[in-house]
């Protein structure tokens, strides 16, 4: 059985307005399948003539329905028609959900973290799904278009019939299905985006059509989806390497980067999705699906690199940040500083599919058994040339922090001459990942006809067997065998892109990407890659090849009963889980490579308990506690250690894993109260508390392999940890408003959290990537055919990566602020027009070493105005 969430148990009295309102939100929003609405056929069946609402509106009512009858601490995202959603993809939406962060880069959202740990199941209509790389744990939620979309579930605790594997929570992408509508319907959008620093209007366009048919064989319904997306982005980004103390050159306690440069990123991703849903119901007692989704990307980026040496030395001059020690500004005159120009040309594709069958079955009265079959296949590969020029200008003159970044120059030097640079390195770099899994569960419903305190008892069995494999290149680094001037080279050079930003040297010479792409055999050849020109080969102490299968029952039942005049339900359950792996790697010992294979295995048993209160018919509060696990990303066990070549732009930096990493174990709690005063007004708070067993944080130490002092960067179990905090969320329509002032409304959410990792020598450590303080406010508006949506986000800075680099200090976020805007105007009931802004403020990305006044990067990201009609039939 898929984890929808459940709706109240009989024990709740309620008016039959209320019953009405609240079936029809859910049938709407998809939450009751079509076995649990058979039940209500009686109530539905009229409830079109009371609930009107539409749009934003209903899908803020349905939303709130869905959490309000929900046996978990659960928040969702419900389409406002079939497939509309005021964001283009999974991860863009969840920015918006009370405790849920995201960073965007790269032209889209990409990280995303609950209640900031990035520890989360990613599931597809109830199935578990991701996407192939070194981790491939979850699913990339950008790879999933809005338009396919009929909700997102996002559950902060879990119950016993969820899939297991996450301590954050579980993120449940449910697409449409046929019977979600009562016939016939179809839409297209079409959807252009206008980027201001990428310069660009791509094309978007999506469509759905489904249907569903009463026949002499009982009811059948279809639904195929499809959605292409051509986006180009624009990232720029200054940056500051780590301060390193001066006392050889500058004097004792002086402190200053080595060099600072320049990343620009250009990128076009084109992304092509279908999903077919067939349903068939022949009685009211039986139906079956078949589903499935696939995802194709081709991303193709140019990533235009500058690195400058300031050059430091005894005779350069320097001002220092007021009140600190550290160099504020340098002059280094005839000092030769190291200058080079470099192009990333990645090329990215990625694959990745789900299909499944199933059926649901109402064997006998009271009694329900549903299973489903599912496989899964994600294939990634890249590959990454890299090349790079180098130049000797005389003179540098540099600013380490304006507006909290870098500046420099080269004056009287030419740095867009060719004739300036010479051909210095090539880098051969790819990779490939590939993944499948087969999924298997079958479930049994009991819901007893007495009315006794059991209303439910439910069971289940999970099988599901995967595999995990990644390798990528071996020695990708090749020196220019001599001295090849650029000019050598025809075809090669071409000048960097234009920068929103002043940060002093307005461009520069680097290789073309095009040129890369179109010539890497010629590159090969040029750099006598192999010594005979090929392809470089594998790295096998990065290669792994795991499977992992894991055996899971569970059971759990549903109660209620009255407390005096107090209705309570809830449930209690426990899910079982066996894990088996088989972990193929390789390690090395005095230069060979030797394969090392291990089997871990693991029994967890994972406790899960709610309680609901009606404290009054408005009010309710709720207590969950329960027991998760969190298996190592896939690469994490890996024995090996991969070291890159080093060299002047690349750091001498290895990557290993560990075969002996245990499961993260959480133990969860959350209290929560809850008013729900109108059926699309609200408030919400919810306290809660995360204790963590193992938890694995990857770290960086010194090592020497072969002469040379690596950062080797290893995953490690922590002895323990906690992080506690507290939700507060408000959504209200201000219908009672005169006039057009009715139309407003506001969803607003704040989330507080503190936390600290002990590891085993008792020292405390920071959760990366956790935000103390973030906040939502979203205005909307919707009247006479008019919607609009003005949406702000603002979250606390936080710890990117634990003592970076192995310096003694941690690379540190600051705070992000976000604000996206939307108008729509609805021309007809079949037709609408909507206008949309992403990065209406132009935010700037800001991280730094330690101290701000210690900067790493300021990073600058496109502004997309994008223009939507939609014709629905």
């Amino acid at each position: 059985m898929t984890s929808h969430a459940q709706g109240p148990v009989t024990a709740i009295s309620r008016t039959p307005l209320t019953l009405k309102l609240t079936v029809a939100a859910l049938a709407g929003a998809g939450i009751l399948s079509s076995a649990s609405v058979w039940a209500q056929d009686a109530v539905a069946a009229d409830s079109t003539s009371v609930v009107t609402v539409s749009g934003v509106r209903k899908a803020a009512q349905s939303a709130q329905t869905i959490k309000r009858n929900a046996d978990e601490v659960l928040d969702s995202i419900v389409a406002e028609e079939a497939g509309k959603f005021p964001d283009k993809n999974v991860a863009e939406m969840l920015g918006r959900i009370t405790g849920v962060q995201i960073r965007r880069e790269n032209g889209e959202a990409r990280e995303v973290v609950i209640r900031g740990l990035p520890g989360l199941v990613t599931l597809l209509n109830g199935r578990e799904m991701f996407t192939a790389g070194k981790e491939g744990r979850s699913l990339y939620l950008a790879d999933i278009p809005a338009a396919m979309l009929q909700r997102v579930d996002v559950y902060k605790t879990q119950g016993a019939d969820m899939v297991e594997g996450g301590t954050a929570g579980v993120i449940d992408v449910r697409t449409a299905r046929p019977f979600d509508t009562k016939g016939f319907t179809a839409s297209v959008t079409g959807r252009v985006e206008n980027r201001d620093k990428s310069k660009t209007n791509d094309p978007n366009l999506s469509g759905m059509i489904s249907n569903r048919w009463k026949t002499g064989y009982g009811e059948i319904g279809a639904l195929l989806g499809l959605s292409y997306q051509d986006g180009n982005y624009h990232d720029e980004v200054t940056w500051n390497s780590p301060p390193k103390d001066r006392a050889a050159d500058l004097g004792a306690g002086i402190s200053a980067p080595d060099e600072l440069g320049h990343v620009l990123y250009q990128g076009q991703r084109k992304r092509v999705a279908a999903n077919l849903a067939l349903q068939w119901r022949p009685n009211a007692d039986l139906e079956f699906f078949a589903e499935g989704i696939s995802t194709e990307i081709h991303h193709d980026a140019e990533r235009q690199f500058y690195v400058g040496s300031l050059g430091l030395n005894k005779n350069s001059s320097y001002t220092l940040i007021p009140g600190t020690n550290q160099v504020q500004t340098a002059t280094s005159t005839n000092a030769n500083p190291f200058a080079l120009g470099s192009t990333q040309a990645p090329h990215d594709y990625s694959l990745g599919s789900q299909g499944a069958i199933g059926a649901r079955w109402n064997a006998a009265p009271g009694w329900r058994v549903t299973t489903e079959l599912a496989r899964t296949l994600s294939r990634v590969r890249q590959e990454f040339p890299i090349v790079d020029l180098v130049a000797a200008p005389p003179t540098i003159t540099g600013n380490t922090y304006v507006n909290g970044g870098a500046q420099f120059s080269y004056p009287g030097y030419d740095m867009t001459n060719p004739n300036n640079y010479r051909v210095a390195t090539f880098f051969d770099n790819h990779n490939h990942a590939e993944g499948r899994s087969t999924d298997w569960r079958a479930d049994t419903i009991w819901s007893p006809d007495n009315d006794g305190v059991i209303k439910e008892v439910a069971s289940g069995v999970r099988v599901a067997k995967r595999t995990a494999a990644y390798v990528h290149e071996l020695n990708g680094f090749q020196p220019a065998p001599g001295n090849i001037p650029l000019a050598s080279v025809p075809g090669l050079a071409c000048t960097s892109m234009p920068m929103a930003g002043d940060y002093g040297m307005a461009s520069w010479v680097t290789p073309c990407a095009s040129y890369m792409h179109d010539n890497i055999a010629s590159l090969r050849t040029l750099f006598n890659v192999n010594g005979n020109g090929t392809r470089t080969g594998d790295d096998k102490l990065s290669q792994f090849n795991n499977q992992e299968t894991t055996y899971a029952i569970y059971a759990k039942a549903k109660y209620g009963f009255r407390a005096g005049a107090i209705p309570v339900d809830g449930t209690v359950g426990v899910r079982v889980v066996r894990t088996n792996g088989v972990l193929n790697g390789y390690s090395q010992a005095n230069d060979v490579l030797l394969p090392v294979s291990s089997s871990p295995t693991s029994t967890d048993v994972l406790p899960n308990a709610t309680l609901k209160a009606m404290i009054l018919p408005e009010v309710q509060a709720r207590l969950t506690a329960g027991k998760s696990v969190q298996r190592a990303n896939f690469d994490q066990f890996n024995p090996g250690v991969s070291y890159n070549v080093p060299s002047t732009t690349v750091q001498a930096v290895g990557t290993g894993g560990n075969p002996d990493l245990k499961p993260i174990e959480g133990k969860n709690f959350d209290a929560a109260a809850e008013w729900y005063f109108a059926p699309t007004g609200s408030l919400t708070a919810t306290l809660f508390r995360h204790d963590f067993k193992n938890y694995i944080l990857t770290s960086s130490t010194k090592e020497t392999y072969n002469g040379i002092v690596y950062d080797v960067n290893r995953p490690r179990n922590m002895s323990k940890g906690k992080l506690q905090g507290a939700e507060l969320s408000y959504q209200q329509f201000y219908d009672k408003l005169p006039g057009w002032l009715g139309g407003f409304g506001l969803q607003a959410n704040v989330t507080y959290m503190k936390g600290e990792l002990t590891d085993t020598g008792g020292v405390l450590k920071p959760f990366v990537g956790m935000s103390k303080l973030s906040y939502n406010i979203v205005g909307l508006y919707e009247r006479d055919g008019w919607s609009g949506r003005l949406a702000y986000n603002w979250r606390d800075k936080y710890v990117d990566t634990f003592n970076y680099r192995g310096l003694g200090f941690d690379l540190i976020v600051d705070p992000i602020k976000t604000t996206d805007a939307s108008i729509s105007y609805k021309i007809s009931e079949a037709m609408s027009v909507t206008m949309d802004v992403e990065n209406l403020l132009d935010r700037k990305y800001h991280d730094y070493h330690g101290v701000a006044s210690n900067p790493r990067d300021i990073r600058r990201y496109d502004r997309v105005v994008g223009l939507s009609l939609r014709y629905k039939m």
